[in-house]
């Protein structure tokens, strides 16, 4: 049996794509990753193939909500990450009614706290819909700059959401460059701060996970 993790945001721009590809690089090889996202930012970073996971391509649109569920379901991985878009309505609540975790990045920033709110919503809908208590969330302070007033008071913000908050993932340009060399930030810069918050949001993740 699969464990299913969503990154899931209504706003785009908070690092959904990169904390997908980085923690299925963490998972690997017991992962697989599905790019749900119609702009298919990861299935671009797999191109060179130099990633150590498999990357489906299934955009989520709403209007293939049966036959997506069903794809997602048959993946043979123990850790199953998907990346999904960033709308509102069926194709988010098809993934919350499959997913066991909910991983929600968030920036420092207003226009992402209210976009939050938004996302936890749907997140409590499918839970009641459920009735099994998932899928569990979890805050993941993302592109974080502690130089900043929002940056250094992120995570007290989160926590006032009643769900566990991750430790956060830094903004850094070695995820940018990971993106252009078709790598997951531990292949491309192992032993660094970037590689070593990944694996810590990781172990974090594979714990629900595994609990599942």
């Amino acid at each position: 049996m699969s464990g299913i993790v969503a990154f899931s945001s209504l706003k785009g721009g908070v690092g959904k794509s990169t904390l997908s590809v980085s923690v299925a690089g963490a998972l690997a090889p017991h992962s697989a990753l599905i790019d749900a996202d119609p702009q298919a930012t990861a299935t671009a970073w797999a191109e060179a193939d130099n990633l150590p996971f498999p990357v489906l391509t299934a955009p989520l649109t709403g209007q293939n909500v049966e036959a997506w569920i069903a794809e997602v379901l048959a993946v043979e991985a123990r850790y199953v990450v998907i990346d999904l878009p960033p709308m509102l309505g069926a194709a988010t609540a098809a993934a919350l009614a499959i997913c066991d975790l909910a991983a929600v990045p968030v920036t420092p920033s207003g226009a992402d706290l209210k976009a939050t709110n938004r996302t936890i919503a749907m997140i409590e809908e499918a839970r009641a819909a459920r009735g099994d208590g998932k899928p569990r969330a979890l805050m993941v302070p993302s592109k974080v700059d502690r130089r900043t007033a929002a940056g250094a008071e992120i995570e007290a913000v989160l926590f006032d959401y009643g769900e566990p908050v991750s430790p956060l993932v830094s903004q850094r340009i070695a995820h940018v460059d990971a993106f252009t060399a078709g790598q997951w930030i531990g292949d491309y810069a192992p032993g660094t701060s970037g590689h070593t918050e990944i694996k810590t949001l990781a172990s974090v993740i594979k714990r629900v996970l595994d609990k599942a």
